[in-house]
């Protein structure tokens, strides 16, 4: 078995769970990112290997540390802080906050037709 990795940071006055593990039955290494429960990105990575996982173990665990590594430094690359507007800071509703955390980070956004 291969442990996964799991972390909390700030983004905007928001604590922001990320969750990697790896999904032996599909070889597959897994980033969820969640907020307040809610599954707000991901990503995922398919990896190609005959063979049994153990023999893989160590190469499969730095795998899934650089890629849980690479999502918590975007993220946090993303951040910006508030700018200041005279006296007054500038104000964003929570629900527009993660929208822009998605498209900033992830490039997820509504559908275009």
């Amino acid at each position: 078995m291969i442990p996964g990795k799991n972390s909390n940071l700030m983004y905007e006055n928001r604590e922001i769970h990320i969750q990697t593990e790896f999904i032996a039955s599909k070889k597959v290494i897994l980033t969820l990112i969640f907020d307040k429960g809610a599954i707000v990105g991901s990503k995922k990575k398919k990896l190609i290997f005959d063979g049994e996982t153990e023999t893989y173990k160590e190469k499969i665990t730095k795998k899934l540390l650089k890629q849980h590594n690479e999502v918590l430094n975007k993220i946090k690359k993303s951040h910006k802080k508030p700018s200041k507007v005279g006296n007054n800071l500038d104000t964003v509703e929570n629900d527009e906050l993660m929208e822009n955390f998605l498209n900033e980070v992830f490039d997820v956004g509504e559908d275009q037709d």
